[in-house]
């Protein structure tokens, strides 16, 4: 449920008030206005009617059918009309253009739609509509979607490659054969075919916050871009696909398919039992997740979720969160944190809160006024970086324990217990998006400068071999001979390498690179192998400034490049890495420092970056730079390091 906010005067039809349609006021809380479209065809005016109903539960079942529209609204300009109950109601063009598509030339059309169903002026009313939101689409007999107008005239293009790849993906012997074409053989693959599907993936709806509810119901939907039309489930069974099984494929055409897969059925419970430990379950993560999606009014990066099912997982507090209109944005992200934190079992709203570079902010056009959250208070404006500590992710960097803090709302102080392990020394530059891609050719051979700087410049290794051990085991390793680079070395020796330490930091210990089974059930071979295969794979012209030991080569010849690849570039991608006194490595947010402290924070599944800060006043207290991935601290080490004591930070 939008309400455009612009930043030019709002044009609108010159109406006489005598003949503007005028709302009346809703009634009991489950009140909602549905709209009847008369029939009519070609340039015939949209003329209609509405009508109050009641999503109670005990009145669903003798509600009248309905279809909900979901659409973006564009400019906030209303030109066009609506002959409301032979008044004129006025509408941006995007509802418009909407509702001549959809209507029917020989019947009425019973729909929802929020600019016209809901008053936009009452502030009360949209607060109070917005929690109804999941209720409306999810008891639409169906959703119907409007992509907009088929500008480029590429629509019926997409439509038929959607139905192709359908096909393809469900015949076995179809797949197998584009696998090979578009894995090994992809440079040889002409982009011209996939340019009405890559047009497609970039439409405007498909990176609405509302539309999260809209379509991620279990009711059937259809999709209307220009003359031609396509089933919702149909294109995410193909955007699914590509989405898990083809990272190069759509990295070369432009296909984005992440938004699209991302919304099928968010909003629909899982049919397994569940808590906050589950992604699924846990109402920060999905704030966090959705992030990446626009919203012309910030507040709604909270107020599109409020009647997602992850909300009744939180605490009491969470669940008694509201929209409310009349808070400014800044008062509203405070309050989602204070709600998400006090009461909480897990440390997920902190792990959400990233924080940039003051001159690399990562917002969409538009969000540049400065809230002044306390740097503990996640800013759902700033574009998403992959959160390390997700609800399902295996690490137990504070072992067993749970939170422990208090929160002053009134000096907007964080007061939380943990103990600091150790002190950033040395980082890279940040991360940017294609430096761990799998290259096909000579010409961005200058990328690859990436993993060798890492190793020589950060690290302090001059040849890639698994012989060297990982600092922070050499107190374990000082009971038994160190190898020499051309000794081979057991699967466990393997393991306490600074090689497996430095491709596990760079893909957050592999967590996600093997969807299809347990995490435990996975041997650690197969991650440090496809970390070889990707090194292997991308050192054919270099190879000579950094060498790559026999072993590491052996094991590259079992390995997956483009799993690592994908999960490395994903992981790492506005992040920097770092190394500490005590030679761990870290990869945190790229707002990380040399003297930045590596501390662990109780109920926390990674450890968290630190700074020390004084006032002006001499007070001195810390604020939060980001969660961060430390090799050897992610199953409770920090608690066991020597001379560590806990002590309350308090974040600002």
């Amino acid at each position: 449920m939008e309400k455009p906010l612009s930043h030019r005067p709002k044009q609108s039809l010159s109406i006489p008030e005598e003949r503007r349609y005028v709302y009346k006021p809703l009634g009991e809380n489950k009140c909602v206005r549905f709209l009847t479209l008369q029939p009519g065809s070609g340039s015939d005016p949209l003329v209609g009617g509405l009508e109050f109903g009641s999503l109670d539960p005990a009145d669903i079942e003798q509600l009248p059918p309905y279809e909900a529209i979901s659409y973006v609204w564009g400019t906030s300009d209303r030109r066009f009309e609506l002959v409301c109950d032979g008044a004129v109601l006025p509408l941006t063009q995007s509802i418009r253009d909407a509702l001549m598509r959809v209507r029917l030339p020989d019947r009425p059309r019973r729909l929802w739609a929020d600019q016209i169903c809901i008053n936009q002026d009452d502030i009360a009313e949209r607060s109070q509509q917005v929690k109804l939101m999941n209720a409306v689409y999810k008891n639409a007999s169906k959703v119907l979607v409007w992509l907009g107008r088929d500008l480029d005239g590429v629509a019926a293009d997409a439509v038929r490659m959607v139905h192709h790849l359908d096909g393809v993906f469900k015949d076995d012997e179809a797949h197998e054969k584009f696998k090979v074409d578009h894995e090994e053989n992809l440079p040889m693959q002409s982009s011209e075919r996939w340019v009405p599907l890559a047009k497609l993936t970039k439409l405007p709806w498909f990176h609405r916050i509302w539309i999260v509810q809209e379509i991620g119901t279990t009711a059937p939907a259809t999709l209307y871009w220009g003359d031609t039309e396509m089933d919702w489930d149909m294109l995410s069974f193909v955007a699914g696909i590509l989405n898990e099984r083809y990272h190069h494929l759509r990295t070369r055409f432009f296909i984005g398919t992440s938004n699209i897969r991302y919304l099928h059925k968010r909003f629909v419970e899982p049919d397994v039992e569940y808590d906050q430990f589950h992604n699924r379950g846990n109402f920060a993560y999905e704030l966090h997740r959705a992030r990446h999606l626009l919203a012309q009014d910030p507040r709604d990066h909270v107020y599109a979720f409020l009647g997602h099912f992850s909300i009744g997982k939180g605490s009491e507090e969470l669940q008694g969160l509201e929209a409310d209109y009349s808070k400014s944005i800044g008062e509203v992200f405070f309050d989602v944190a204070v709600r998400g934190l006090r009461g909480a079992d897990d440390l997920v709203m902190l792990a959400a809160t990233h924080h940039s570079r003051s001159d690399g902010k990562r917002r969409a056009p538009g969000n540049d006024q400065d809230l002044d959250l306390p740097s503990w208070v996640p800013d759902w404006r700033d574009l998403p970086m992959h959160i390390l500590g997700s609800p399902a992710v295996p690490h137990r960097a504070s072992k067993d324990t749970k939170p422990d803090l208090t929160i002053d709302e009134e000096a907007r102080i964080l007061h939380a217990r943990g103990v600091r392990v150790d002190v950033v020394e040395r980082h890279s530059w940040t991360i940017y998006g294609t430096a761990f891609q799998v290259r096909h050719d000579d010409q961005k051979q200058k990328k690859k400068w990436w993993r060798y700087l890492l190793w020589k410049q950060i690290c302090g290794y001059q040849t890639f071999t698994l012989s060297r051990i990982y600092p922070p085991f050499l107190k374990d390793a000082a009971t038994s001979p160190s190898p020499s680079p051309s000794t081979p070395t057991t699967s466990q020796d393997h393991h306490k390498s600074a090689f497996f330490a430095l491709i596990q930091t760079l893909t957050n210990a592999c967590t996600g690179m093997d969807r299809t089974r347990a995490y435990s059930s996975i041997s650690p071979d197969e991650w440090l192998a496809s970390g070889a295969a990707y090194l292997r794979a991308n050192s054919l012209s270099v190879s000579s400034h950094t060498p790559i030991s026999p072993a590491i080569h052996a094991l590259s010849l079992t390995g997956d490049p483009f799993k690592w690849s994908h999960e490395a570039t994903l992981i790492t991608r506005y992040r920097r890495f770092a190394v500490t006194r005590n030679g761990y490595f870290v990869l945190g947010p790229d707002a990380l420092q040399e003297g930045d402290v590596v501390a662990v924070l109780r109920g926390g599944k990674t450890p968290f970056l630190l700074r020390e800060v004084t006032d002006d006043d001499g007070g001195s207290g810390w604020i939060l730079v980001g969660e961060c991935y430390v090799h050897g601290l992610m199953n409770g080490e920090g608690w066991d390091v020597e001379g560590v004591q806990e002590e309350v930070f308090s974040i600002r």
